[in-house]
């Protein structure tokens, strides 16, 4: 375990080297009264798992896995604004360490060149009354993989095939733990609303035809200051999306 000065994000962090999920061993730490801000990583995770249950592919030491626990004091209902957060920050990171633009994908999906290159998985867990507990924010990069199995080619991507170069993983991590501490301050002082724009600025999403969850379709116009989607429909009416899953040309684009 390294402990590190005052960052928040990251002010613990077991380095392990093969887990069966960096989401499960945090969860267990969690239970055990483990600090806000300490995080897991692992060179390979035997059953990695992304949103809705799938499973989340790597190959041991080139990619970069890891969960961060979060104990915000807010209404359990803004727990799912932290998936937002966290693609911001990855976005940030991405830029900052390798120099790749990334966009996103609402609401968890980090994109390079229309391919997958991360994705974030945020759980909730709530005590009695409905307070909520805690977050384990899982964050998934593709970093220095050369292939990736059939059922992901055209639709995954990594940092080394983008750019061309193997990247420096830890070098990456600390990029990310600075910029979600960045992001995680900003959205407890003034809510995912102050860090909206930085949002539109790297959405995939808006402008993009979307099939609604409940049926029908409609155009991605614009996120709202909780973080839900919104979408006008093809009666003219505007959804506001705040869960379940919209279908769109990049869908499953990674299939984590």
């Amino acid at each position: 375990m390294v402990t590190i000065g005052r960052r928040v994000i990251g002010c613990r962090v077991h380095a392990l080297d093969e887990v069966d999920s960096t989401q499960a061993e945090l969860a267990r730490l969690a239970g055990e009264g483990a600090l806000e801000g300490t995080v897991v990583t692992a060179r390979h995770q035997r059953a990695g798992r992304g949103r809705r249950g799938r499973f989340w592919w790597d190959a041991p030491g080139e990619g970069l896995m890891l969960s961060v626990l979060l104990r915000p004091p807010v209404p359990a209902a803004q727990a799912p604004q932290l998936s937002l957060v966290g693609a911001v920050a990855v976005g940030d990171a991405l830029e900052a360490a390798t120099g790749v633009e990334a966009r996103i994908r609402w609401p968890n999906d980090v994109l390079v060149s229309g391919l997958k290159v991360g994705g974030i998985l945020p759980e909730a867990v709530s005590g009695p009354g409905g307070r909520l507990e805690h977050v384990i924010l899982g964050i998934g990069i593709n970093v220095n993989q050369d292939r990736f199995p059939a059922d992901l080619s055209g639709r995954a991507t990594s940092l080394r095939l983008t750019t061309g170069a193997r990247q420096d993983t830890s070098r990456l991590l600390e990029a990310v733990l600075d910029a979600l501490d960045r992001r995680y301050a900003e959205w407890l002082a003034g809510g995912f609303a102050v860090m909206r724009d930085a949002w539109r600025h790297r959405s995939a999403t808006l402008g993009q035809p979307v099939a609604l969850p409940e049926g029908g379709s409609g155009v991605a116009v614009d996120v709202d200051v909780d973080g839900a989607l919104l979408v006008r429909a093809g009666d003219g009416g505007l959804r506001r999306v705040v869960s379940g899953e919209l279908e769109g040309g990049e869908r499953h684009a990674a299939g984590h």
